[in-house]
C-alpha cells in the first residue's frame, strides 16, 4: 500500500522521537488545576532525560556529517536542521507503516480508503502525546508536504489524480485540520499561516474526533497487558549502498528501534514483524503483509535530505550541484 506516489515528508523537527515514547496514554505530567502526583513527576523528569539524551544523539550525528563533501558547504547548525528534517520525516513514515501493520495483522476494519486511515494514524498518535515536542512536529510535517507539492509543480509533474492517496497538498491540510480540530486555540495560528478558512476549521472537530476515537477504539482490544509476552519485533539492516552518512546518522539516533519497540511494547501481535533498513535502488518505504515486513530505504532518507536542501536550504538556488532528480517516491 503506498503512503503517496511521490511523498516528502515534512520538516519534522527530531525531538518528536523522545515524545513518541509517550504514546498510548503515557503523557507528560501536566495537570490542569492541580498539582502532579509523584508517579506524574518521574515520568517528566523520565521524560526530560530522555529528551536531552536523544538530543546529544543528534548532536553526534549532526557532527558525523561534517565529513561528507555534498554537505561541507552547510554550516553545523544547516546540517543540524536537516538531521532533524529527515529524521523526523521517518518518524512520521514509520507511524504510517505502523498503522497499515496494525490494519492488516490486526483486522481492523477500514472505512475509506486505507492510506487517509494511516495518515490520520500517524497525526492522532503524534497529537495524543500532547507536548510541545509532537506539536512542532506536527506544524513541519505541514510544511513538509506543501514543499512536496511545491516540488511537482516546479518539475511540471502532473497531478495523479487516480492514485490512492490524496493530493499533497490536501494531506497537509487534513494535518492541520485534525491539529486544530484537537485544540482550536493552541493551533489556531498555524491555520491562519496556511490560510485555511474559517468555516473549515470551525468542522475540523468533527475530523479529529471521528479520528482519535475510531483509531483508540480500534485498537483497544490490541493493547499489552503488563503480563502478556512481547511479541518479537527485529530491526534488521542491509547494505548502505551510496548512503553511508544516511545509514550512520539513522543508525545513530535508532529512530527505527524506537518505533519498533514502541509497537512490541504497547500492543499483541499474532506473529513476529521486521523492519528491513537497507540501500533497495529506488525511493520506497512500504509495509508487506506477505513477509510481514516494513521496508525502509536509505534512498528515502537521502531524498528527504535533497528535499530540505533544495527547497529550505537553497530555496531560488536549485539546480546548482543538485542531485535531486526529482524520483518517484514509493511509500506505501
Amino acid at each position: 500500500m503506498r503512503w503517496a506516489s511521490k511523498v516528502m515528508r515534512r520538516h519534522m523537527y527530531a525531538y518528536a522521537l523522545s515524545g513518541l515514547l509517550l504514546l498510548g496514554g503515557a503523557l507528560l505530567a501536566v495537570a490542569q488545576n492541580s498539582q502532579p502526583d509523584e508517579a506524574q513527576t518521574e515520568q517528566a523528569k523520565q521524560t526530560q532525560e530522555r529528551s536531552e539524551q536523544f538530543q546529544a544523539k543528534v548532536h553526534q550525528a549532526t557532527r558525523a556529517l561534517e565529513s561528507d563533501p555534498r554537505l561541507q558547504k552547510l554550516t553545523q547548525q544547516q546540517r543540524k536542521d536537516l538531521v532533524e528534517f529527515v529524521t523526523g520525516n521517518m518518524l512520521f513514515a514509520l507511524l504510517h507503516e505502523l498503522g497499515h501493520a496494525q490494519i492488516a495483522e490486526m483486522g481492523l476494519l477500514v472505512l475509506g480508503r486505507e492510506e487517509d486511515a494511516a495518515d490520520s494514524y500517524a497525526v492522532t498518535a503524534m497529537l495524543n502525546v500532547g507536548t510541545n515536542i509532537s506539536d512542532r512536529v506536527l506544524i513541519q510535517a505541514t510544511r513538509g508536504w506543501f514543499l512536496v507539492a511545491e516540488r511537482r509543480r516546479k518539475e511540471g509533474r502532473p497531478l495523479p489524480f487516480y492514485d490512492q492517496h490524496g493530493m499533497d497538498s490536501q494531506r497537509a491540510y487534513q494535518i492541520v485540520c485534525l491539529m486544530v480540530g484537537s485544540d482550536p486555540e493552541k493551533f489556531a495560528a498555524v491555520a491562519t499561516q496556511v490560510r485555511m478558512p474559517k468555516e473549515r476549521q470551525d468542522s475540523c472537530s468533527n475530523d479529529y474526533l471521528t479520528a482519535a476515537m475510531s483509531w483508540e477504539k480500534a485498537l483497544r482490544p490490541h493493547l499489552r497487558l503488563p503480563t502478556q509476552p512481547r511479541q518479537k519485533i527485529e530491526v534488521s539492516y542491509g547494505p548502505v549502498g551510496d548512503y553511508a552518512v544516511y545509514a550512520q546518522a539513522l543508525g545513530t539516533i535508532g529512530v527505527v528501534e524506537l518505533v519498533a519497540d514502541y509497537a512490541a511494547n504497547r500492543f499483541t501481535w499474532r506473529r513476529p514483524i521486521t523492519f528491513d533498513v537497507k540501500s533497495c535502488g529506488e525511493v520506497t518505504f512500504h509495509w508487506d503483509i506477505s513477509i510481514p515486513e516494513v521496508l525502509i530505504c536509505y534512498e528515502m532518507a537521502a531524498d528527504f535530505a535533497h528535499l530540505y536542501r533544495d527547497y529550505v536550504l537553497f530555496k531560488g538556488d536549485r539546480g546548482k550541484g543538485s542531485d535531486d532528480r526529482g524520483v518517484h517516491r514509493q511509500v506505501r
